[in-house]
């Protein structure tokens, strides 16, 4: 009969492969799925803003037209060049215009000619009638006579009235036909930038509909930038608020301003309902261009040196307890407190948080996480073959 001790030892192996199955098996009623979404607590900026969508003009800019018809003989910009105001941008073939003035010019001196004349027989007249009236005081004239003199002295000087309006006339429609002439050369009415040429050398300009638009000359010294933003949040917005903005081409350097106004017309009368809003920027340095996109936002609360975690952990750990069975909260009731998970070697720890300011995506963490935890913001799709965890930063 085997001893006690014996039996003991025989049984030993089986205890402790029951007590190992026991422990995997609690073990893995635990463990939560091996990969999970999370992200990280850092110390920064948190900032609560109305976002919006725009694009960038120039603040100060004028179309320049054709105010005569005629053939475009010469451009003399390009594209992107800077002028000054007065510099020659472009000429419009002047020989009818040449023509026009030498024709008018030759009209006014025929009238001034004629004006001549009609001063001296003015002045003819003149010497005659009083010649007359002096001779008719001693009869050596007859009334009819002084009566002829009269006449002719009338008319001259009906003669001289018509010729002064002629000469007025013609004297106008030579300014006019000058002023014509000095159309055919387009000057720069202010300094800026060529930003667009709509026509070409060669080209027939027809200025008797409407004036033909050649050039835009725009001041890019200072930009606006036209926002549209959404009737939501339009209500947010108010003049001398600061605003930033940063471009798609340099995402990293931010453009700040104030806001100037809000156009009280939307800008589209089909929902969804935007409004206008602009504020201007300085562009010292030219790298900002007309059309461009800009991403604008206009913040209404932000907090520096603070510690900051992705709002998506709250919403996680509410799923979690809602899935477990857990109450969040009652009405009437004072609230349950704020928990989120954290990992903790590769194992999810459920803490409790406070939490201060936030936004749609992140929040101020007041107490119970600091920057070395990780949050838990979701669960990984399982896979056959195991994934790294992802941090979201």
């Amino acid at each position: 009969m085997a001893s006690p001790q014996f039996s003991m030892i025989r049984w030993l192996p089986w205890l402790l492969l029951v007590a190992g199955l026991l422990a995997f098996w609690k073990w893995q009623s635990v463990a939560p799925p091996a990969n999970y979404i999370t992200g990280t607590i850092n110390r920064g900026t948190l900032e609560d803003s109305v976002t919006a969508s725009g694009s960038l003009q120039a603040s100060e800019y004028v179309d320049i037209g054709a105010q005569v018809s005629g053939v475009l003989q010469k451009i003399n910009v390009q594209l992107g060049q800077e002028v000054k105001r007065g510099d020659l941008l472009a000429q419009i073939d002047p020989t009818v215009f040449e023509a026009r003035v030498t024709e008018d010019e030759a009209t006014l001196k025929n009238l001034e000619a004629q004006m001549d004349a009609a001063d001296a027989s003015k002045k003819l007249a003149d010497q005659r009638l009083t010649r007359n009236r002096n001779l008719l005081k001693s009869d050596a004239v007859s009334q009819d006579e002084l009566d002829r003199s009269e006449a002719e002295y009338a008319r001259a000087e009906s003669a001289i009235d018509s010729l002064n309006a002629q000469i007025e006339k013609a004297s106008g429609s030579l300014q006019a036909t000058k002023a014509s002439l000095g159309y055919t050369k387009i000057f720069a009415p202010m300094d800026g930038t060529v930003v667009q040429i709509q026509a070409r050398e060669g080209q027939t300009l027809n200025a008797s509909q409407t004036a033909p638009i050649l050039f835009r000359l725009a001041d890019l010294g200072t930009m606006t930038v036209q926002a549209q933003v959404s009737e939501a949040d339009i209500q947010r917005i108010h003049s001398g608020m600061p605003v930033y903005f940063i471009s798609l081409g340099d995402p990293e350097t931010r453009y700040e301003g104030k806001v100037r106004g809000v156009e009280p017309t939307p800008a589209s009368k089909n929902p969804p309902i935007f409004y206008n809003t602009l504020f201007d920027v300085p562009n010292t340095s030219r790298s900002l261009m007309p059309e461009m996109t800009a991403q604008v936002f206009f913040p209404m609360m932000s907090k520096t040196n603070v510690l900051i975690m992705p709002l998506a952990a709250v919403d996680y750990a509410k799923h979690q307890q809602a899935a477990s069975g857990h109450t969040v909260s009652r009405k009437g009731k004072k609230a349950a407190p704020i928990k989120v998970f954290i990992l903790r070697d590769d194992r999810p720890v459920e803490v409790e948080v406070e939490l201060g300011v936030s936004n749609r995506v992140s929040a101020e963490v007041i107490s119970g996480l600091s920057e070395q935890d990780e949050v838990i913001t979701g669960p990984m799709e399982s896979a056959s073959k195991p994934a790294p965890r992802v941090m979201i930063r």
